[in-house]
Order: structure tokens, then sequence, then C-alpha cells
């Protein structure tokens, strides 16, 4: 029996620290799991937080497609109105520059014959001019003559009376 106690006794004292080091053990092994569980738990938290933001800026993403899309057709209008503005002005420059080459060309006619007429016109005007000076140098001449031939007529007359 004494034996049987010894045995006994040894076997607690082994089992003592074997129980002990098993709890400290255990209790390495609940902290480990609770150090696991904490971070699982994180990375489900971080997870889940990612995903709200990755769904965020997907969402932010499409809006901001749908507005760069509404952007670029309102672009493409002003472009296409400025477009068809620019066309016409263009057509009516084009049809202004063609009527305005035929003005030209019919104001360039139109001082040409002005030139030449008015040149017809100071010759006709000098020749009239040097016609009536020659028509008066003829009249005055003719009434000249004919002066100096009443005059000599009138003086045979006189002769005849006194004779």
């Amino acid at each position: 029996t004494k034996s049987r106690k010894q045995w006994y006794q040894r076997r607690v004292r082994v089992k003592e620290p074997v129980q002990q080091q098993t709890a400290v053990q255990l209790s390495k092994i609940e902290l480990l799991q609770q150090a696991q569980t904490k971070l699982e738990k994180e990375n489900r938290q971080k997870q889940r937080v990612l995903r709200e933001t990755i769904t965020e800026k997907f969402a932010k993403t499409a809006e901001q497609a749908k507005l760069l899309k509404t952007l670029q057709a309102e672009v493409a209008s002003v472009e296409k109105e400025l477009s068809c503005d620019i066309s016409i002005l263009r057509d009516r420059i084009d049809h202004c520059n063609r009527k305005y080459f035929d003005a030209r060309k019919r104001f360039e006619a139109a001082e040409q014959e002005y030139v030449a007429a008015k040149l017809a016109l100071h010759n006709c005007q000098e020749l009239k001019e040097g016609l009536e000076e020659h028509l008066f140098t003829i009249i005055k001449l003719n009434e000249t003559k004919k002066s100096e031939k009443l005059a000599e007529l009138h003086e045979k007359l006189e002769k005849l009376n006194f004779q």
C-alpha cells in the first residue's frame, strides 16, 4: 500500500505538471483559436468593406460612363450643328464671292465704257467747238465779204446817182 501511495503520488505529481502543461497547451490552443477567429472575423469585415468599396466604385464608374456617353452625345450634337452652320455660311460666302466678282467685272466693264464714252464726249465737244469756231469764222468772213460787196455796190450806186 505504501508503494501504491507513492506510485499514486508520483503519478499525480507527474499528472499535475502534465495537466498544467496540458492546461497551458490548451490555453495556447484556445488563444490561437481565438486569434484565428479574430483574424477570420477581421478578414470577413475587410472583405465586406472591400466588396462594398468595389460595388461603390463600379456604381460610380457606371455613372461616370453614363455621364460621359451623355456628354459625348451632346458634344456630337453641338459639333453637328456647328458643322451645319459652318457649311451654310461657307455656301453663302461662296455665293457672295461669285456675286462680288460678277459685279466687279460689270463695274470694270462699265468703267471702261464710261472712260470711252467720256473720251468720245470730249472729242465730240472739241470737234463741235472747232466746227462752231469754223462756222463763226465763215459767217464772219461771209458777213465781211457781204459788207464789202454792199459797200462796193453802194459806191457804185452813188456813182450812178451822181452822174
